[in-house]
């Protein structure tokens, strides 16, 4: 009995196995077999900017090379000689390097002022390798720029002027004489990696509203343009952070910082007009309000600037403005933070102008606004 089911089994598998074969032999190409009409999809026809599927976008790389080739022209090598004193009256000399643009066809030429602080000589050399000695027009410590003239017009150059919102994300280059690098300039892609930074530049000055970057940014290319993918100037690049930072000293790499075109634009038509710049100052010094701070003492405001001390018979002190005092508007504008009303002084307001400012006083434990009429002075350069 035992044998006859293996057997039926066996004869069953056997019919299985024959009737996979025939199956297959019946779906293999026959070329005496007669076709039947096809229901397939046609094939796709694949267009320029389109994958296989034809209605989505591929992605495609930005054409860095024309857009380079375009600005070249406008961006120059910069070297400054400086000569240095000890205190024992011997004089040494040593050059400093960078790289700038030109911003206008008469040949000026905008770049840090970091690159030719203290220069005594700075030679400028342009794409098609003439060297030519430059002027310096003006330099500002506080925005970290300077205009120097090269003799001669009708130059290529980059304008200075906004191109619509610069946004989180989109694709910039770097131009500049990387560690003054022989072959021409250096050329580095990345994105805009957040905006309004701050950074403190040198003891004492801190620059606002700085575009961060992830672009590689190495000595030399101070000063040089940041430019969009139409090659449009978008800022300046200034510093770079390396090596231990923020405030638990985390080792950072390669975060780049560029003045935006709005600032170096107004700082540039001052600097050619009256040689520096006139910024408007309130004669204080401030600190932001940190709001879980103004919670544990009770205050019922959470931002503002802090009035941590004011100059001597400056514009605050003859306005009544007291440190402890928290500044939450000024000209109608709330203020949040120190960038803010910093921006605000830059951007916005002049010396010599006379604007509103709210502040909330604090007094024995309470506190009440009070608006007051403040002056602007004109900060001092240093």
């Amino acid at each position: 009995m035992e044998s006859l089911r293996n057997m039926i089994k066996f004869r069953y598998l056997l019919a299985v196995v024959m009737l996979s074969v025939l199956a297959a032999v019946a779906c293999s190409s026959d070329p005496t077999a007669t076709a039947e009409p096809s229901t397939a999809s046609p094939p796709v026809t694949q267009t320029p900017g389109t994958n296989e599927v034809g209605d989505v976008a591929m992605l495609q790389l930005p054409n860095i090379a024309d857009t380079v080739e375009k600005v070249r022209p406008a961006v120059v090598s910069i070297v400054a000689r400086i000569v240095s004193q000890d205190r024992f009256g011997r004089q040494s000399t040593g050059f400093g390097s960078g790289t700038g643009v030109i911003f206008d066809e008469s040949g000026l030429v905008l770049t840090n002022n970091h690159v030719i602080e203290g220069g005594v000589e700075i030679t400028v050399t342009q794409d098609d390798g003439t060297q030519v000695v430059a002027e310096l027009i003006g330099a500002d410590l506080l925005s970290d720029l300077a205009v120097l003239q090269i003799p001669g017009d009708g130059y290529p150059f980059l304008p200075l002027h906004q191109n619509g919102p610069l946004r989180v994300g989109d694709w910039v280059i770097a131009i500049g004489n990387a560690l003054a690098l022989p072959g021409g300039p250096t050329v580095t892609v990345d994105v805009v990696s957040a905006l309004g930074r701050s950074i403190e530049s040198t003891p004492g000055v801190t620059l606002y509203d700085l575009i961060h970057t992830d672009t590689s940014i190495n000595p030399g290319n101070s000063g040089g343009p940041l430019i969009d993918l139409g090659g449009n100037l978008v800022g300046i690049n200034t510093a770079v952070l390396r090596g231990a930072g923020g405030r638990d000293s985390i080792d950072v790499e390669g975060i780049g910082f560029a003045i935006d075109v709005e600032t170096a634009q107004q700082v540039a038509e001052q600097l050619v007009e009256l040689g520096r710049v006139r910024w408007a100052c309130m004669g204080v010094f401030l600190a932001d309000l940190v709001p879980e701070v103004a919670a544990e003492v009770g205050l019922p405001i959470r931002e503002g600037v802090i009035i941590r001390n004011t100059v001597v018979d400056g514009p605050s002190d003859r306005a009544g403005i007291i440190p402890g005092d928290i500044v939450v508007n000024i000209a109608g504008q709330d203020i949040a933070t120190v960038s803010d009303l910093t921006r605000l002084l830059k951007q916005e307001l002049r010396a010599g102008q006379q604007v509103e400012v709210e502040v909330f006083q604090v007094a024995d434990g309470a506190g009440s606004r009070k608006t007051l009429t403040l002056e602007l002075g004109e900060r001092p350069q240093q």
